[in-house]
């Protein structure tokens, strides 16, 4: 069994104690209790995903109107052929 240390969960909201690696500690990682809250943190330092939904470049899944044929759906007719 792998050796652990105990750890405090580098998000200032969290601050939650859990064991880690000492394999991992001593790479640098394990800095956080879960992959929420270093999401959490990784967005306050690069803002990368506000800056995604500003662009407006997010897609409505339900605004898509795809064929099946586009995407080589198997519906017993195969495939449009190339003219």
């Amino acid at each position: 069994m792998a050796s652990m240390t105990e750890r405090t969960c580098a998000n200032k909201s969290c601050r939650k104690q859990f064991m880690a690696r000492t394999a991992d500690v001593k790479r640098g990682w394990a800095k956080f209790c879960s992959k929420s809250c270093k999401a959490i943190k990784q967005e306050q330092r690069t803002g990368q995903y506000a800056a995604l939904m500003g662009r407006g470049q997010c897609v409505d899944d339900d605004d898509v109107d795809i064929s099946d044929m586009d995407f080589g759906a198997s519906d017993g007719g195969g495939y449009e052929p190339i003219k």
